[in-house]
């Protein structure tokens, strides 16, 4: 990458790639593989580093049946806030509310990625849940 981004643009191209992330993932695009690293990681205090090399198609699939399973129909972005952290690394907090096909609030949640630039695209490297009460990186107030 031969460009150097300011902060500002670097955080609109990660809140913009954050939303599109959600698009495909609620229409269970398969550009929705796209926005992943290979490897990639899911990090928590329960099961520590879980590192996914494949394309995470089966993962998916899990993951969408046991969502639709509890009624699940769409996520929604409260708040997306991203920060750079160099010009090919950045840094990623949402708030998202996922819904029931009644319209009723199933759960909501914040989110934590850390993303890398890979050529033109954005790739998650890391993904978190910040479980409440904790605030998180930035200690920004929830959505």
């Amino acid at each position: 990458m031969n460009a150097v981004h300011t902060g500002e643009e670097i955080a609109r191209e990660l809140e913009r790639f954050y939303r599109h992330y959600i698009d495909v993932f609620n229409r269970e695009d398969d550009s929705f593989y796209d926005c992943f690293a290979k490897p990639y990681a899911a990090v928590s205090g329960e099961r520590g580093i879980v590192s996914i090399a494949n394309d995470n198609r089966d993962s998916f699939a899990r993951t969408m049946k046991t969502l639709k399973e509890r009624g699940w129909m769409r996520s929604d972005i409260d708040r997306v806030k991203a920060w750079a952290l160099a010009d090919d690394l950045g840094m990623i907090i949402s708030d998202v509310t996922r819904y029931k096909t009644d319209g009723s609030v199933l759960e909501m949640l914040r989110a934590c990625y850390m993303v890398r630039r890979d050529g033109a695209a954005w790739k998650i490297l890391t993904i978190s849940e910040i479980k409440a009460p904790f605030l998180g990186p930035g200690d920004l107030a929830r959505a």
